[in-house]
């Protein structure tokens, strides 16, 4: 069995791989399903929306909002991750894009969770406000905040996670609103600990949270350094460590941006343009150019939240200024230097550029806009998809709500199975809109083979004509016919794919080509005829070759026939059961049956196991009625079957009665073309009749030797071989009415009544079970009104441009 699937396998392989070659030779390619691109009217709005920043901006922030209020994803545009040691400085950084102070700064880790910020630019917004969430936030999600009670709600959690001594990859997300702002999205994560200290390791845990937090799509590394020598920087380590590459593949020091944070405190040491230039070579030489900013700080954090609040209020306020005054002091102090000292080279002009925390944000910002105007023909595609997806998904729910009512759900089940059914039966009569439209479908003769191979119902007993193990044997002639050189004949069509009645058609072929096969070698019978003879039958002493006869036409009708049988009604049950899994893909994509299966999830498995039971009941019958139709037919011996002739009797007698047979037909054929003449009709028939009835015809030779002898065994080994020729052509055209009517046109008869048997199922464990239906489509329908109001606002602002 293994080693016939095996060679199966390989001859599809090979064909497959003779057909790419001629694609090849024929300059032809193969069809792939590659992804759509991005739509035309798409990439035409990115182009004008990124020509006004303004617009830009406050439509990405929208997006922002939308995919983490509504559809609880990361946002999809570029958002700066802040990773930094401890007491880096990371919080304030922030705090100064915000222009306010939203997170706790105190001495060692004060942020123990990310801080996932969107800052949103309303123009005619005087007071800034906040929204917060989180999972683990306590009255999650708090809207309508001040800064200040966001500052110390944000505070309070840190806090309390502290208490517990412990850090969470669960993050804070506050969306803050404000007109002297820039639309941005960042994180502030915890710092990062050099050094075990007293407490629990902690370390591990925040390698996690910033890995986890870089895996979020179009995240962006801004790393904090501290302003010392670049091999005694733990950070840059760190980050060698954590990140071996950014998003897209690159390493994480091509992509990151870079600030050098608390440089106050290295411009003593840094006050002639020589040692600066030498202090942010070996930086620059490893691909790192850092920003430089200064921020003034507290002399003690160690304060209420809301005197802390005030506090750092005030600096952030005086920041820009205090920062600038820095910096003009100490590049003063180098041209000071140059004129003192005319060696003193001038600032390298990687440096000068990147002084003070605006040049930082400037450089964030083209990042963001670069980032944006590229990747929204792509958001947008991904939103529509996001609306479609939703509405589907509501459709599913509002499906699943109806069917609570097991009365709807068997009319509209009771529907789909009707249309499945009529599917079936056209496909059957014949449907080349199917194998159009389902090519997938389509089988070959090696693809039945292994679907019937393969199906549980190759093991299981047909009956008892035959074995499961003859049935093996049956598959392994099959087999063997495949791999000989000349193959299956010509008329079976093996390597066409067909699908529906063609395949109850090549079917059939099949069965009859390896019934030919089938029969065993009469010769080799040859020295059990004698014991077939058996003596004294009836009390007369006469060798009986007639039972001889008999023994050997039973013996090899039995080993060739019945097996087959089987084989052939489990290969079309196979057929009929494939086909009814095309009809229900099939009638899927109907509006008024789409989406049922998704409604009712046990459903499918239910009617395809039900339908199952209905083709093995019908195999079951098809089989029995079939092989009692052809067990009389080698169950005795007529001389005058049809074109049966013994060797003995090959005379002109013979051809006259033949001669005689054909102008009978000829006589009839003649009178219906005249005339139709019921009485003279009739009287040809009773003519005919007596006529056979009083024929005198020979079998056997009569005169036989009183103990069998090799001569005589051979001349009844030649006659039982002519008449199982015979036979077999005779029980051929049987087996063809047969299977006909037991087997295709009965299956057709079952497919009408399917429906209703299903029908008067126990419904129960279908029904669809869930109390949060309601909540769960008001949730769909706030994701819906959301996507299609940011399409809206596409279109509005088209109409503008």
């Amino acid at each position: 069995s293994n080693d016939r699937r095996t060679k199966r396998y390989e001859r599809r392989q090979k064909k497959a791989q003779t057909k790419a070659l001629a694609a090849e030779h024929d300059g032809g390619q193969i069809e792939t399903n590659g992804a759509r691109g991005n739509n035309a009217s798409d990439e035409k709005f990115a182009k004008l929306l990124s020509q006004n920043e303004d617009d830009l901006l406050t439509f990405v922030a929208d997006i922002n909002k939308l995919y983490q209020d509504k559809l609880d994803k990361p946002a999809p545009f570029v958002t700066f991750v802040i990773c930094g040691m401890q007491s880096a400085g990371k919080s304030t950084i922030m705090e100064r894009f915000m222009n306010a102070p939203v997170n706790i700064v105190q001495e060692g880790t004060g942020t123990r969770c990310p801080l996932d910020t969107t800052c949103i630019h309303v123009s005619n917004l005087s007071v800034p406000t906040c929204e917060l969430s989180g999972k683990e936030l306590v009255g999650s999600p708090l809207t309508d905040l001040t800064i200040e009670q966001a500052f110390d709600a944000i505070t309070q959690h840190n806090r309390a996670l502290a208490n517990e001594d412990k850090f969470s990859s669960e993050s804070l997300k506050l969306v803050y609103r404000a007109n002297n702002v820039q639309n941005m999205c960042f994180v502030d994560t915890p710092g990062i600990i050099s050094n075990k200290s007293t407490g629990e390791d902690h370390r591990d845990s925040i390698k996690k949270i910033l890995r986890d937090t870089m895996k979020k799509p179009r995240s962006k590394l801004c790393v904090l350094v501290e302003p010392k020598e670049f091999s005694t920087n733990a950070i840059i380590d760190f980050c060698d460590e954590t990140f071996e590459s950014t998003t897209n593949g690159r390493g994480w020091k091509e992509d990151a941006i870079v600030l050098m944070t608390k440089y106050d405190k290295n411009l003593e040491d840094s006050r002639t343009t020589n040692k600066a230039n030498k202090f942010f070579s070996e930086y620059h030489e490893l691909g790192i150019f850092p920003y430089v900013s200064i921020t003034p700080t507290l002399d003690r954090e160690d304060l209420q939240p809301d005197q802390l609040f005030i506090k750092r209020k005030k600096l952030l306020e005086s920041a820009t200024a205090y920062e600038e005054e820095k910096f003009e002091g100490w590049i003063a102090a180098h041209a000071k230097c140059r004129e003192v000292d005319p060696e003193n080279a001038q600032l390298s002009p990687e440096i000068a550029s990147r002084i003070g925390f605006s040049a930082a944000k400037n450089k964030m910002r083209e990042v963001m806009l670069l980032d944006t105007a590229a990747r929204l023909p792509e958001v947008l595609k991904s939103i529509r998809e996001e609306l479609t997806k939703c509405r589907n998904e509501k459709e599913i729910l509002e499906g699943k709500r109806k069917y609570r009512n097991p009365d709807y759900l068997k009319l509209k089940v009771g529907d789909l199975l009707q249309r499945a059914c009529k599917r079936v039966g056209e496909y059957l009569d014949g449907d080349l809109e199917a194998a159009i439209k389902f090519p997938e479908s389509l089988m070959d003769l090696d693809d039945e083979l292994d679907r019937e191979d393969e199906s549980e119902w190759a093991d299981r007993t047909l009956g008892s004509a035959a074995s499961v193990e003859d049935e093996e044997k049956w598959r392994d002639l099959i087999h063997t016919l495949i791999e000989r050189e000349e193959g299956l004949p010509d008329y079976v069509y093996a390597d066409k794919k067909f699908i529906g009645g063609k395949q109850f058609q090549r079917a059939k072929e099949l069965m009859k080509a390896a019934m030919l096969e089938s029969f065993p070698n009469v010769g080799e019978m040859k020295d059990y005829v004698a014991s077939g003879a058996g003596y004294l039958q009836g009390g007369l002493q006469r060798e009986n070759w007639e039972r001889a006869t008999l023994s050997i036409v039973k013996t090899t009708s039995k080993t060739a026939m019945h097996p087959g049988i089987n084989f052939f009604i489990k290969h079309a049950g196979s057929i009929f059961r494939n086909l009814f899994q095309v009809a229900l893909k099939d009638i899927n994509q109907l509006p008024e049956t789409k989406h049922l299966f998704d409604i009712c999830p046990g459903m499918e498995s239910f009617v395809s196991l039900k339908f199952d039971d209905m083709v093995w009941a019908l195999m079951e019958s098809a089989a029995a009625n079939t092989h009692l139709a052809i067990e009389p037919y080698y169950s005795c011996l007529d001389p005058n079957l049809p074109n049966f002739r013994p060797p003995e009797h090959d005379t002109d007698e013979e051809d006259e009665e033949v001669d005689l047979n054909e102008s009978i037909v000829s006589k009839l054929a003649s009178m219906f073309r005249k005339t139709l003449d019921d009485a003279v009709t009739k009287q040809l028939l009773r003519d005919r009749g007596r006529e056979r009835a009083s024929e005198k015809r020979k079998f056997l030779a009569e005169k036989r030797a009183s103990m069998i002898n090799d001569e005589e065994t051979d001349e009844i080994i030649k006659s039982a071989f002519q008449y199982l020729l015979s036979l077999h052509e005779f029980i051929e055209t049987i087996l063809n009415f047969q299977t006909n009517y037991s087997l295709y046109n009965a299956f057709k008869e079952e497919l009408e009544s399917f429906s209703r048997v299903v029908s008067d199922s126990d419904w129960t464990e279908m029904l669809p079970q869930d109390d949060s239906l309601d909540a769960m489509i008001d949730d769909l329908d706030d994701k819906i009104n959301g996507l299609k109001g940011s399409l809206d606002s596409v279109n509005k602002m088209q109409m503008k441009f």
